[in-house]
């Protein structure tokens, strides 16, 4: 049968009971079916603790999110999480609800139709309070920002751009309310400039990452505008910028370099980013992650390849620059801050 299976009838079999095909085929995902959208758990693929959701609408689409990642359908997901290829997902997927005996077949469900015109205007709503409830960096209000950047060893940058300071942003864990906490956002802006979602880093009182469990966290955004070819432009620039996954990593490669360097967010966005017009040479500052089962030559490493390979297509000149130093013993990875921190160190003493 698997000759005859393409995605297009899977897909179209699928929609309503993705939730079932996950728990069947990929069940170390299944308690995040449980509250889609809010409940977080551990990423089956890079090990991360409670960096992994479903989207809300799984049932219809079987998508889902990490730090990592992003699988906007379930086929994409149940392969990332079982590490198929694309043919033997599609395969697996179609023994169990194509054919003449499916092992499942559709069940009846109250029917809703969701309306993404207005889930994407009270998206745009959120978001729009948010940011207009921030403070200009520059403001006497913003002094803890300003600690929790010198507390990573960080310099007061100039020219930062794209960044507010909110005095209060709520805090949830499973779609129920911690408390409210400072901290600060950075504006994630699409390929051509346009506001597409925001990054939140949450502070305690001294300046430093607030007590819970996901410190930084990214808002959801508009169905019309996606998170790919998207980053954080910290600084202005002309024709040359870098780029990094974190913002404390970005800000250290601009302190070191002098170079422009934009925050990707996570590793699979980097994979993704797209320059806006006009950019010639962009450098790549990666993470020096340790090898896993579904990165055996590391997260950030694989991600900054893919980016400058497609950057060298497209014609823009790419380069590659990883951290120096060696994994230290017990820790997953090594990034430019913790560089700048050793090059701090050596100065110090």
């Amino acid at each position: 049968m698997s000759k005859s299976i393409c995605k297009k009838d899977v897909k179209a079999k699928a929609a309503g009971m993705w939730d079932r095909i996950i728990r069947t085929l990929a069940p170390s995902i299944s308690p995040a079916l449980d509250r889609p959208g809010l409940v977080h758990i551990d990423c089956p693929m890079h090990g991360g603790a409670r960096d992994f959701r479903v989207y809300r609408d799984v049932v219809d689409t079987g998508g889902g999110v990490c730090t990592c990642g992003n699988w906007p359908d379930g086929i994409a997901l149940i392969g990332a999480v079982n590490d198929w290829t694309f043919k033997d997902t599609l395969s697996e997927i179609g023994r169990m609800i194509l054919g003449e005996k499916p092992e499942l077949t559709p069940v009846c469900r109250e029917t809703r139709k969701r309306d993404t015109a207005r889930e994407d205007a009270a998206i745009r709503q959120r978001l729009m309070a948010l940011w207009n409830g921030g403070r200009s960096i520059k403001s006497d209000e913003a002094r803890l920002f300003w600690i929790y950047l010198m507390g990573r060893g960080l310099k007061p940058p100039r020219n930062l751009q794209s960044v507010r300071f909110h005095p209060s942003m709520a805090y949830y864990e499973k779609g129920e309310l911690v408390g409210h906490f400072p901290g600060f956002m950075a504006c994630v802006m699409a390929p051509d400039g346009t506001p597409v979602t925001i990054h939140r880093t949450f502070l305690s009182e001294d300046g430093r990452k607030a007590p819970v469990e996901s410190p930084k966290k990214l808002c959801p955004h508009a169905s019309y505008r996606p998170l790919q070819g998207a980053a954080i432009r910290l600084f202005p620039a002309m024709d040359t910028i870098a780029v990094a996954e974190g913002i404390e990593t970005a800000l250290a490669v601009t302190e070191m370099t002098g170079i422009p360097c934009w925050a990707t967010v996570t590793a699979g966005l980097m994979a993704e980013f797209i320059p806006p017009p006009g950019i010639k040479r962009v450098t790549i500052f990666a993470d020096k992650d340790s090898p896993s089962k579904f990165h055996p030559s590391g997260h950030g490493q694989e991600a900054a390849k893919a980016l400058a390979e497609r950057l060298w297509k497209c014609g823009i000149q790419a380069g590659v620059e990883l951290p120096p130093s060696d994994i230290p013993e017990g820790r997953k990875g090594i990034d430019w801050l913790d560089v700048l921190e050793g090059v701090n160190a050596l100065k110090a003493a």
